[in-house]
């Protein structure tokens, strides 16, 4: 008994003593930034499909995951799907609330026949009061308190992707986007790029989306250089 009680006391010294081998990364994990990139559609929504076969939902999934790589060493970066499967928009959103997102970034494409960007935030009506009553977390509500925030997370974008690709378009019908609802974070969709345009061949396509991944990390990272 003697043997076990001084066995313990020396193990119990060790562990005081010597730090925890995780315990530094951790905490390095929690002070970053937290953003959630969501892949539009998923299982049996494609989305979007070409008549050569590419669907939005494929092209949307390379898309986050090529800027996650992008981003991940200097931001704690979540997916909301990471492979081809359904998802309803509240449980994104739901998922995104629940890691305290600082930034969630909905990615979609588009068919313009134009390399045009689309670039969206969540806007009320126009005869929806901006005021919320004292204690008030609607579902609808919620994305009113980050409304400012998001506006300046797409005005990131825009510098960006109007230096590098033009023409880009901004839109905000005063409307509520969907995607974006019950969000407590700032949060946008953009569409950055049309599936129209995009060749057929595996190696080209893969260029084209390295580089929008760049350029969308660029903006995420000038949006957080801004606040």
């Amino acid at each position: 008994m003697a043997k076990q009680t001084v066995l313990l006391f020396a193990i119990i010294a060790a562990v005081l003593i010597i730090p925890s081998a995780g315990f530094g990364e951790k905490t390095i994990q929690t002070t970053q930034r937290i953003i959630v990139i969501d892949p539009g559609h998923g299982g049996t929504r494609n989305g979007l499909v070409t008549s050569g076969g590419l669907q939005e939902k494929n092209i949307a999934l390379k898309l986050a995951l090529k800027t996650a790589r992008k981003l991940e060493d200097r931001y704690n970066v979540l997916l909301t799907r990471n492979r081809d499967t359904n998802m309803s928009s509240r449980d994104r959103i739901f998922f995104a609330n629940k890691n305290s997102a600082d930034l969630f970034v909905c990615i979609h494409l588009h068919h313009s026949a134009k390399p045009s960007g689309f670039f969206y935030y969540f806007s009320p009506p126009k005869n929806h009061s901006r005021t919320i009553a004292a204690g008030e977390n609607t579902w609808k509500s919620q994305p009113l308190i980050h409304l400012s925030e998001s506006k300046k997370a797409i005005d990131s974008f825009l510098t960006i992707f109007s230096t590098n690709k033009k023409p880009n378009y901004f839109f905000s019908d005063s409307a509520p986007i969907i995607m974006l609802e019950g969000s407590t974070m700032p949060a946008i969709l953009i569409e950055p790029l049309s599936i129209s345009l995009l060749p057929q061949h595996p190696d080209e396509i893969e260029n084209i989306l390295e580089e929008y991944a760049l350029l969308i990390a660029k903006s995420i990272d000038l949006y957080f250089r801004k606040k």
